[in-house]
């Protein structure tokens, strides 16, 4: 995402060759406190099962924007959501200039007020960065995108399952939305070659006149790695992210709640009056009036090569936290069934505040 999703922030990053003594304290003391925090959080997510769903989407391949693949895990989607005895919804809307066909999908789990209540979105993208016929050979490889395209989506699948099973039923009704044609085409980010999939959707509610129903909308994004965190964000709701930040420091998660970028980090964009954030799918909602909230595990996750450095600059990496993020590295084995089921959990933790959210909204 960055690139999925772009971030006007480029993550401060310390490099491991110039760490000092109280750098290298402070990193120390940032891992120790991670592992005091619960590993996951309880509640009704079964990271495992979530995972199975990872594994299934993964063994298609690279799954980006109008490929054969992505087309398979729509059908594992759709299919997956039938068993459940629920009836999935397709957007399909071939795009004008591109010539692919955008397929979003969408289930309801029917609130109080099935026809006319309020609706919250849940949505995460499920295709994959294109990393092929590039011009540059840096940028092709095999990328089948485990946490950047597959473990968000399967988050959603698992909530599918969880509020199914929900009683009393939500007051909401609550939309889970796999959005397509999310990574921009171009390697570097291209605002008018991304996110076609949401603007599509928001389009489309907007002309069936289901947006002034849609109350709320949370994006998950960038979940899945084994020292999991959840990262501020410039362009998310506060109210919403003061919820979500609340919720998490009610499960025993301040550890790996907004704790990136740090200050340190924004400073200069504050100073500046300079705009920071990440260009997302909630980005699209937020530009129709939704309400909008981010949670993604991005920052940190930058290798040099994709850190946009200019001559004799030395990239920097945090050796807290691994960098996969649009490399080969993305892959089953950085996947981790405790950080999605922590982020399924969190949601659900947080689902009576995002319905007195939703409720309270005229």
């Amino acid at each position: 995402m960055v690139g999925s999703p772009r971030c006007y922030l480029v993550p401060m990053v310390v490099g491991s060759k110039r760490l000092g003594t109280r750098a290298l304290c402070l990193v120390l003391f940032s891992l120790f406190l991670l592992l005091l925090v619960p590993s996951c959080g309880s509640g009704p997510v079964d990271g495992g099962k979530a995972r199975q769903h990872v594994e299934k989407m993964v063994a298609f391949g690279p799954r980006p924007f109008g490929s054969e693949q992505l087309a398979k895990t729509a059908d594992y989607i759709t299919g997956e959501l039938s068993k459940l005895g629920l009836k999935p919804q397709r957007q399909e809307v071939m795009h004008e200039k591109e010539k692919k066909m955008i397929r979003n999908l969408y289930v309801q789990i029917d609130g109080e007020d099935a026809a006319n209540g309020p609706i919250l979105i849940i949505g995460a993208h499920y295709d994959t960065k294109i990393a092929q016929g590039h011009s540059e050979a840096a940028h092709n490889f095999e990328f089948v995108g485990a946490i950047d395209g597959g473990g968000a989506p399967a988050v959603l699948l698992e909530l599918a399952r969880v509020l199914k099973e929900k009683q009393p039923r939500p007051k909401v009704n609550v939309w889970l939305y796999w959005i397509d044609a999310e990574e921009s085409i171009d390697w570097t980010w291209n605002d008018e070659r991304a996110l076609l999939g949401s603007k599509a959707f928001c389009k489309m509610l907007s002309e069936t006149k289901l947006l002034p129903r849609v109350k709320a909308f949370v994006l998950l994004d960038l979940i899945g790695d084994h020292n999991y965190k959840i990262d501020k964000d410039g362009n998310s709701d506060s109210k919403l992210q003061e919820l979500f930040e609340k919720v998490g420091k009610a499960m025993g998660e301040s550890g790996r709640m907004y704790n990136y970028p740090t200050d340190e980090d924004l400073r200069p964009y504050r100073e500046r009056g300079m705009p920071w954030g990440t260009t997302d799918d909630h980005k699209t909602f937020a530009a129709f009036g939704v309400p909008s909230v981010l949670l993604i595990d991005f920052a940190r996750r930058i290798p040099p090569q994709h850190q946009g450095l200019k001559p004799g600059q030395q990239g920097s990496v945090d050796p807290a936290f691994t960098q996969w993020w649009h490399t080969p590295d993305d892959n089953l084995s950085q996947l981790s069934s405790k950080a999605l089921a922590f982020t399924g959990n969190l949601v659900m933790a947080a689902f009576d505040d995002l319905e007195k959210f939703c409720t309270s909204r005229k």
